[in-house]
């Protein structure tokens, strides 16, 4: 019968102290699991949101020769910034996937170490220009600060004499304002009016002699004159500005002879139809010549 008061004593003593264990019970079982798979689901779809944008940037920019690394960090940063925020900060440590694998302890490895910081960068820019972390963060409203308490006035009693200043402690006189001296008015005389000559059409085409006064009558310029007629060239198109900030320049281009890579691959590969390079081609017309 003794155990059975000591077994009772323990279930209802958390109780009797105050600590509600079925509440924090049925909260960690039941909301922590929601809000994980919350931030899953964010997750997952802001990694579809850097692939898109990564598909943008290879349609804006096919001359570039990216890699697989570069587009990990790409995306790593993309999601890194919208999901986190921060002031675009590059981080201090590759993924570990980049440090226990011993390809990349090498010296090649390390270049390819590199272009995935560069990739971080360039897609924490890609998500800070396109404005989506103000709607991933939760609005908060702060409270308004009170100004404090109104002016305390002292209003004196009605038919009260209000004490004036002595006079020795008025304000100066100040002094009076310098009389303006009249300027001396000058005659300007007119100005002159130039008389031309006026052309009419018959003394024009026939070749007749000028008159000696009269003005010259200047047609206007028809409406539907353009510059291209009165022979100004037309102003260039504006050039159209890139949708998406531009590569680093650490990320090389593609030479003139090997073809533009389809946007469609995640990763450019070159030449398209995954065969082998061509032979390289000459750099100056003596070579050009010789080739078969």
């Amino acid at each position: 019968m003794r155990w059975k008061m000591v077994a009772l004593a323990g279930a209802l003593g958390p109780t009797a102290a105050g600590c509600n264990i079925a509440y924090y019970t049925a909260q960690t079982l039941v909301n922590e699991p929601c809000v994980v798979a919350t931030q899953l689901s964010i997750h997952h779809s802001l990694r579809k949101q850097a692939n898109a944008s990564w598909k943008e940037v290879r349609g804006e920019y096919p001359r570039r020769a990216f890699t697989s690394e570069f587009h990990d960090g790409f995306v790593d940063g993309y999601v890194d910034y919208l999901e986190h925020g921060g002031n675009g900060s590059i981080p201090a440590a590759p993924p570990p996937k980049y440090t226990r694998h011993k390809h990349y302890l090498t010296e090649e490895g390390q270049c390819l170490v590199k272009d995935y910081f560069l990739g971080f960068k360039y897609g924490q820019d890609i998500a800070i220009a396109s404005g989506k972390r103000q709607f991933l963060t939760v609005p908060v409203l702060l409270p308004v600060e009170d100004k404090g308490p109104p002016a305390f006035k002292i209003q004196p009693p009605a038919g009260s004499e209000i004490l004036s200043a002595p006079k020795s402690m008025s304000a100066p006189t100040p002094p009076p304002a310098p009389t303006p001296v009249p300027q001396q008015s000058q005659s300007q005389p007119a100005p002159t009016q130039l008389q031309f000559p006026t052309l009419t059409p018959e003394q024009i085409g026939a070749g007749g002699s000028l008159p000696q006064s009269g003005s010259v009558a200047i047609p206007p310029l028809p409406a539907e004159s353009t510059p291209a007629r009165i022979g100004i060239p037309p102003a260039p198109p504006p050039a159209v500005a890139p949708k998406l900030p531009a590569p680093p320049p650490e990320v090389a281009q593609f030479p003139a002879y090997v073809p533009t890579p389809p946007v469609s691959d995640e990763i450019p590969t070159v030449p398209p139809n995954r065969t082998e390079l061509p032979v390289a081609l000459p750099t100056h017309p003596e070579a050009a010549g010789k080739q078969p």
